[in-house]
């Protein structure tokens, strides 16, 4: 299959651009800034921003005559540095006004599958999440993304994509010192409300990605969200 990915440049996002072609997939990735991934064999890389419709269709084409057949996004916002409490940079509805975009210039093409990565606490897992991540998200600016998180939710369910939001629980990001085969955890899946989390509860980047791919080339949770921790 070939496939749309934007935010491939992220933590999470390039670990599903190398799932994808290590399974015999093609990509084509939209990053907005020039250098920031390099293209290698089955992955087109094309200098744009997710904001703009123009640039979203110009990625579509940019592996002719491969036709992407779904998308997967990983965008997130994007704060002055990884502390919670760092000032936001990415201008309100970022992630919002990106989806729209995206699921907009798809219809148009004829393409009608979207799996996006949100988190949890985001829609009706919100009443699930445990106390004290719901005062860390409210008391740190962590709250900006979670809000337009929750504004893609409600986004992406005024359009007529087949649509799969994978709502993950706190991420494990890569740790250098790890071995490659101490990220193969397994991963569980929740209901949409998130039934079960726990407050210690957390999932690792690499076992996101690989159900990410795993969603959208086996056409799972269609129209629905589903939770994911380790």
């Amino acid at each position: 299959m070939h496939f749309l990915l934007l935010g491939a440049t992220g933590r999470t996002g390039k670990h599903v651009a190398s799932e994808l072609l290590s399974q015999g997939h093609t990509a084509v990735a939209l990053v907005r800034t020039a250098g920031s991934l390099t293209p290698r064999s089955g992955l087109t890389v094309v200098t744009g921003s997710p904001l703009s419709k123009d640039d979203i269709r110009s990625a579509l084409s940019a592996a002719s005559p491969l036709r992407p057949s779904a998308a997967i996004i990983t965008l997130n916002t994007v704060r002055k540095s990884d502390s919670p409490f760092a000032a936001q940079l990415s201008p309100p509805r970022f992630l919002a006004d990106s989806c729209a975009n995206v699921c907009e210039v798809l219809e148009q093409a004829g393409i009608h599958r979207v799996v996006v990565m949100s988190t949890a606490g985001v829609g009706d897992s919100w009443g699930k999440l445990p106390w004290l991540s719901k005062a860390f998200m409210g008391w740190t600016n962590i709250k900006y993304a979670l809000e337009d998180h929750g504004l893609v939710d409600k986004e992406i369910r005024l359009t007529k994509m087949d649509w799969t939001l994978v709502r993950a629980v706190r991420l494990e990001f890569d740790n250098p010192k790890q071995k490659p085969t101490d990220t193969k955890m397994d991963l569980k899946t929740l209901s949409s409300d998130g039934d079960g989390m726990r407050m210690s509860d957390s999932v690792s980047v690499a076992s996101v990605a690989r159900f990410l791919v795993k969603v959208a080339v086996e056409g799972l949770f269609v129209k629905s969200a589903v939770v994911v921790t380790n």
